[in-house]
């Protein structure tokens, strides 16, 4: 008896391990796979153990999926690939919610510097910090259309450190007992690829930092210690999934925050899979070098090196060839932004990353910029490697032409015609570079594969407002900023799906709904493809699944 129980133990053991994992089959709903060069629906798709089974007609799937097969109904919803972020700032975003929120309409309510005074003082009663910090304030969208400054900070606190990020990133501004806490005073030089700004003296800092000049803030807002820093991770992977969201970016991880990105994909705390650039204007070990391009660990890899040409074009930084119509502050006529970087180390750092085959990501936001990448790459054996041109926002038509030829692709941060088309038209361009701005149309008509993205934390994570930008172009007056440069609501899906997963290397298994993908897709509450274009931005996430399992919202 004792050897005929062994047996039907062993039988059954073999039995479950061997037994087929569930299967689930969405119907119920037009299921867009992206797939091909235009819009092609199907009835069902089948997942099992975190890929795709089937796809196709529902007699089909039904059928390849068996008869035990979960059967969910999308209930008229629209089933999408998962959307991929081609551009973004992960590790910042959770960083942000634990800050002071400074952004102006329509994402914050921060529209003047005694409202920005008002949050910072509303936020420090809240919580107790030996440094208050806030971010996203908007000289732009300020009525003073300025930064604040050291006196507008020390208004809210003299004793207190207080420090607020610009919404680009690209800038800075501190109170007294800040500049005093990292060191800049009057006889502090400007750094290369950075400026100090100053008060009359020409001396004096004035509280305004800009580019490089922000590096020291670095180990500031560092998080105390790696606990800390695992849980604003944790936060922001899972903001990107309310966006519907499978694949975040963060696209410029710094060595001191590489280890609590690293720690949070080993424990699987990421709900997500995460693509990092790591900075490479910083120096990186041995051990972290070794796994630049290599697959996943822990829903984490490392797609490539990062490295940024110039700084932002709202805030005037940005490297153009020509003036800018109207200079910021501190600045004479004929001024045209600066490179953020020596361009002896930029050309370095190309020759490096080519040596080992690895794919480089540049950050570009001025055609002077633009044009040193061009040269960089054709210098440095970096020809045919699908470097990544990210932002790309006054690159010229000849530059892209140029582009196609070097395997140059673009990643256009399109959502700029909404939240800055007024300012770059009147301020910081002029109408006819304001024009050609991210010009999406161009290059899909050069047979360039772009992509777009929103570079969060400057703006939400919102792939569908990012969709209906790049299909609208309107700006916040309503005005249509390059109405040629406008793209259908397909090729703007492609910008965010397939193309995207192409950029990085990632298309044999995602970017589409095809059997033998990752089972990664979002659930819409219409088909971006049969709303009124203008009407994109209200289109509302359902649901998330990654690798087959639903990671945000739910299926009724």
């Amino acid at each position: 008896m004792k050897r005929l129980f062994l047996i039907a133990a062993a039988v059954f053991l073999t039995a479950a391990g061997d037994a087929p994992a569930p299967v689930t089959v969405y119907s119920g709903g037009p299921i867009v796979t992206m797939e091909g060069e235009g819009p092609a629906t199907v009835e069902a798709v089948a997942v099992r153990d975190g890929h795709i089974l089937a796809v196709g007609d529902l007699a089909t799937v039904t059928k390849s999926a068996g008869k035990r097969a979960l059967r969910v109904d999308l209930k008229g919803r629209a089933m999408l690939p998962g959307f991929i972020d081609a551009h973004g700032h992960l590790g910042f975003v959770g960083q942000n919610a634990t800050m002071a929120q400074l952004q102006p309409p329509p994402v914050g309510g921060v529209a003047s510097i005694a409202q920005l005074q008002d949050a910072l003082r509303s936020f420090a009663r809240q919580q107790s910090v030996p440094v208050l910090v806030g971010n996203g304030y908007d000289d732009s969208q300020l009525a003073e259309r300025r930064h604040p400054t050291r006196a507008d900070l020390d208004a809210v606190s003299e004793t207190v450190p207080i420090l607020v990020l610009h919404v680009s990133g690209h800038f800075a501004s501190m109170n007294s007992a800040m500049l005093k806490l990292i060191g800049y005073g009057a006889e502090t030089p400007d750094p290369i690829g950075g400026v100090i700004r100053r008060e009359g003296d020409g001396k004096t800092p004035n509280g305004v930092i800009e580019e490089t000049a922000m590096y020291p803030l670095l180990k500031l807002l560092a998080p105390p210690n790696l606990e800390a820093s695992i849980a604003p991770l944790v936060t922001a992977a899972k903001i990107y999934a309310s966006y519907g969201i499978t694949t975040g970016q963060d696209g410029r991880v710094m060595p001191e925050s590489w280890a609590a990105l690293d720690e949070a994909a080993q424990r699987n705390l990421l709900p997500i899979d995460v693509v990092s650039l790591v900075s490479f204007e910083r120096d990186w070990p041995e051990t972290v070098r070794a796994r630049i391009g290599k697959s996943y660990s822990g829903r984490l890899r490392i797609a490539g090196i990062k490295l940024t040409l110039d700084g932002s074009p709202q805030g005037r930084t940005a490297w153009l060839k020509d003036p800018l119509p109207i200079p910021p502050d501190g600045q004479k006529e004929g001024y045209s932004g600066y490179p953020a970087i020596d361009l002896n180390l930029f050309n370095a750092k190309l020759s490096d990353a080519a040596k080992n085959n690895w794919q480089v990501f540049v950050h570009v936001n001025g055609d002077a910029a633009a044009q040193a990448l061009i040269d960089g790459v054709r210098a440095n054996g970096l020809a045919g490697l699908r470097t990544i041109a990210i932002h790309n926002q006054v690159v010229q038509l000849d530059q892209l032409k140029e582009m196609k030829t070097l395997d140059i692709q673009p990643s256009f941060f399109a959502n700029h015609t909404f939240y800055w088309g007024d300012w770059h038209r009147d301020v910081a361009l002029g109408a006819k570079r304001a024009d050609f701005i991210s010009p999406q149309a161009t290059a899909w008509s050069l047979g360039l594969k772009p992509t777009a993205h929103n570079d969060s934390p400057v703006v939400p994570p919102d792939i569908m407002r990012l969709l209906w930008s790049s299909v609208n172009r309107r700006t916040q007056s309503g005005d249509i900023l390059g109405p040629l440069e406008r793209i259908s609501a397909y090729r703007a899906l492609q910008q965010v799906t397939i193309n995207a997963a192409w950029q990085i290397g990632e298309d044999a298994s995602k970017g589409s709904i095809k059997v033998g993908k990752r089972a990664d897709m979002v659930v819409l509450d219409s088909n971006p493809l049969s709303v009124d274009p203008s009407n994109l931005h209200a289109v509302k996430v359902v649901a998330t699944i990654k690798d087959g399992a639903t990671v945000f919202g739910k299926l009724d």
